[in-house]
């Protein structure tokens, strides 16, 4: 077994020969950081699995994982409660201004930290996405007293929340929360069009993906107050620039992709990924494949 250190992003073809020299002849592969695309499959002539060490699987290129006749695995779930006890802490650090309280006191300012906050019992949080994240947040969410819609294209039993429209999720509700996954179709879903509906004091959080937002339209939102504030895990470009318009933006908590790191959280991904990767060396089926190699 050897620990390859890919960094985030994508790679010049310099850096590129270095790294994946030592993934060449590997028979798996389990992937926390890094992107895998079709060069690096088709390169690796003995690969069997790739195995991705969360639930979002787009940093693999599938399709030519599927044609090559690798698996490609997740842990679906492994991070659900690890990711809803980070909105929340977002969100109580958003409407509660924990961290400007925190820096306040530390200057000696005890009187101008004791902001005037907000409470979540009885406010609308709107669930873009109601996957295993989504559904978690959701059961949180009712535990606070708050009233839960969520969009998703097809519509899913719950009795915590009411399936409604995009645009009515984004017009009535004073916390939008992006769970989905990247894919073409989610990809730039939300834009000025749905921004701009948000109420004035409304806030958003993105623990999904970056490139679900269109992000000029984001930082044009922010800037001219089009909605309350943000508070966001995860970028179009990881990590985030130093020189990032996101870092002068005083509504915006930001945090650096950590939804899923808890230890709790780190050791159930590891222990799925790891028994699907063990599965397909001894030559059976994972029980997480997102794809179906062996019907090419």
């Amino acid at each position: 077994m050897a620990v390859v250190p890919l960094p985030f992003g994508e790679m010049s073809y310099g850096d590129r020969e270095d790294y994946w020299q030592a993934i060449a002849r590997a028979d798996g592969l389990l992937v926390r950081t890094g992107i895998i695309p079709y060069e690096l499959v088709n390169s690796c002539s003995r690969l069997k699995i790739i195995a991705v060490h969360g639930a979002g699987v787009d940093q693999v290129d599938v399709r030519a994982a599927t044609e090559a006749g690798i698996y490609v695995t997740n842990a679906p779930g492994s991070n659900a409660q690890a990711v809803a006890e980070l909105v929340f802490g977002m969100l109580l650090s958003l409407w509660r201004q924990i961290p400007q309280a925190d820096y306040l006191v530390r200057l000696g300012q005890w009187e101008k930290a004791r902001t005037v906050g907000r409470e979540l019992a009885g406010k609308r949080l709107g669930l873009v996405g109601f996957g295993h994240i989504g559904q978690r947040v959701a059961a949180l969410a009712a535990a606070f007293g708050m009233e839960v819609v969520y969009w998703s294209r097809a519509p899913k039993e719950s009795s915590v929340a009411r399936r409604v429209s995009l645009e009515e999720l984004f017009r009535f509700s004073q916390v939008v929360s992006i769970h989905l996954p990247l894919t073409m179709d989610t990809q730039g879903l939300v834009g000025r069009r749905l921004l701009s509906l948000m109420p004035k004091d409304a806030v958003l959080i993105n623990t999904a993906r970056g490139a679900i937002m269109v992000e000029a339209d984001l930082l044009q939102a922010l800037n001219e107050g089009w909605f309350a504030g943000a508070a966001l895990d995860v970028f179009h470009e990881e990590p985030l620039a130093p020189q990032s318009p996101f870092h002068k933006l005083p509504n915006v908590i930001l945090t650096p992709h950590m939804a899923g790191s808890t230890q709790e959280c780190l050791s159930r991904i590891a222990l799925v990924t790891g028994r699907d990767v063990r599965a397909v060396l001894q030559g059976t089926a994972p029980q997480f494949a997102v794809n179906a190699p062996w019907q090419l």
